[in-house]
């Protein structure tokens, strides 16, 4: 699929407003530690844009997309359905990053929202570690990349953080990038409890505070990166990516 410009006004403004889908942003225009940026309009965050459609599918198309990839389980695409790839093409790739959603039993924490969340999250570089080692390795070549899982916050969260933390963006930046899904996060609760009451799960009936996307849990998933792997970059070759991946990675995505 050839390449389409995105529409600057949309390419420029990092979070993105449609209307049945609640959480997308740019990773674009995020600083690194060594004064480079991350380019605006080549990755997309998301929550379920299994749901684009009309006006919303349309905004999407100006986003000029060559490849989706969703984080979804198994059972959450055969009940909601994928990507609308036959009215938008794009390359779309299935890449579960847990095997199941967490239960109610999940979600009687022992331990703060912050703390759970963030071994949730180091919980996902294994189960998830194939699925997240070729994400990488498809946005490095497939840019303007979106992917998504069902609410854009844990599962789209620790995706992005490996991402931006290989390009370079600092802890802090990440970790702020992370909470501002959310205020998405309540409006996406407040629109399934109104319009599609069966459709909460657990990932979007979880405790109010762990809706809140909180700092801390994005900084201790950070540094319990930097203590088992020294680094993000690596975490990456653990997961197997290699060094010519990650040059690709910041030759496409950094100016």
């Amino acid at each position: 699929m050839p390449r389409v410009t995105p529409d600057p006004a949309t390419a420029l403004d990092r979070a993105i407003s449609f209307r049945y889908v609640f959480n997308v942003r740019d990773l674009g225009g995020l600083a690194t530690t060594d004064g480079r940026e991350v380019r605006r309009g080549m990755v997309f965050r998301a929550d379920g844009v299994h749901r684009l459609d009309g006006e919303d599918l349309e905004l999407a198309r100006r986003l000029g997309l060559r490849t989706v990839i969703d984080l979804r389980t198994v059972g959450e695409v055969e009940r909601s359905g994928g990507f609308p790839v036959d009215r938008l093409p794009v390359e779309w790739h299935h890449l579960p990053v847990i095997r199941s959603m967490w239960s109610e039993d999940d979600l009687v924490a022992t331990s703060g929202a912050a703390e759970f969340l963030r071994d949730r999250y180091v919980d996902m570089l294994v189960e998830g570690a194939p699925s997240i080692g070729r994400a990488l390795e498809l946005v490095a070549d497939g840019a303007p990349v979106l992917f998504h899982c069902a609410a854009g916050k844990d599962r789209t969260g620790v995706v992005a953080a490996v991402l931006l933390g290989v390009l370079g963006v600092a802890h802090d930046d990440i970790a702020q990038d992370y909470h501002l899904s959310a205020p998405a996060m309540a409006t996406f609760v407040d629109w399934l409890t109104l319009e599609f009451p069966e459709a909460l799960d657990a990932m979007t009936s979880q405790p109010p505070e762990y809706l809140e996307a909180p700092v801390e849990a994005m900084r201790g998933f950070l540094e319990a990166v930097d203590d088992s792997y020294g680094s993000m970059e690596g975490l990456v070759a653990h997961l197997g990516v290699g060094d010519e991946v990650v040059d690709r990675l910041r030759t496409t995505l950094l100016e």
